[in-house]
């Protein structure tokens, strides 16, 4: 297959596992945003004003770290519920051709809820045009990341019933526990360094620069609050989960 040719199968998986499926089933985009909307609200209800617009940027960083689920939950039906994984990679299709499409998918669904973050965000705090464009770039970077993280994550399973419990245990201890709906400076100094033991810790904290708020330095590990630590950082682990995956993945059943 050309390049085009495998431009057009993306587009078509992405249409058959996004579009179509958002079309027949609208509810599934609420669902998307339910959670992070709900922390939102939290926040709102009990946490003094100043922190609520790290929960806003923490609900769109919660938005993109969440496709990693959606892919590890779709591509691990298709392959063990449906056979369609095992129809696409015995095609001319390319391994990476059939990852792309379904990530694509996944934002897919995920556009709604950024959409209504993004609509949210100038209520709580100034920002601009720039702002906007650095904040979709490290969505982009994070929905790269955890869709390769998901997908290879999919390929381990044996049976449908171990999906759930090992999604949620990973992709909320990714979007929950590290600082991406509160502000890093509530962790205790001397322990902020543990926070980066976590990938979407990167990537929160790039977006709550990028969104105008204070990101407090790490007296410890003063490289930890640099820019250019983090944007490496992300960078570097979004293309070693995208390697890993399509270099461990399991693309046959044993």
């Amino acid at each position: 297959m050309t390049w085009k040719t495998q431009a057009i199968a993306i587009f078509r998986i992405c249409y058959f596992n996004g579009w179509l499926g958002l079309r027949r089933s609208p509810i599934a985009f609420i669902a998307l945003f339910l959670t992070p909307l709900s922390f939102v609200f939290f926040l709102y209800v009990i946490a003094p004003r100043s922190v609520l617009p790290f929960g806003v940027v923490g609900g769109i960083m919660f938005s993109a770290l969440f496709t990693g689920n959606a892919m590890m939950n779709d591509c691990a039906y298709l392959r063990l519920e449906r056979q369609v994984q095992q129809i696409f990679i015995t095609s001319p299709l390319r391994p990476m051709s059939w990852i792309l499409g379904m990530a694509l998918s996944e934002l897919v669904f995920t556009v709604p809820g950024l959409v209504l973050f993004f609509a949210i965000l100038p209520l709580v705090v100034p920002i601009g045009v720039l702002t906007m464009l650095a904040l979709v770039g490290v969505v982009l970077l994070t929905w790269l990341m955890s869709t390769s993280l998901g997908f290879l994550l999919s390929t381990f399973f044996r049976q449908l019933r171990e999906i759930w419990p090992i999604g949620m245990v990973v992709f909320t201890s990714l979007s929950v526990i590290p600082p991406v709906f509160y502000p890093i400076a509530e962790i205790p100094e001397s322990f902020r360094w543990v926070a980066f033991l976590a990938p979407s810790t990167f990537a929160s904290q790039l977006a709550v620069r990028a969104a105008g708020l204070s990101v407090p330095i790490v007296a410890s590990a003063p490289f930890l609050s640099s820019v250019g630590f983090q944007v490496v950082g992300l960078v570097v682990l979004t293309g070693l989960f995208t390697i890993v995956s399509m270099r461990f993945a399991r693309w046959r059943e044993p």
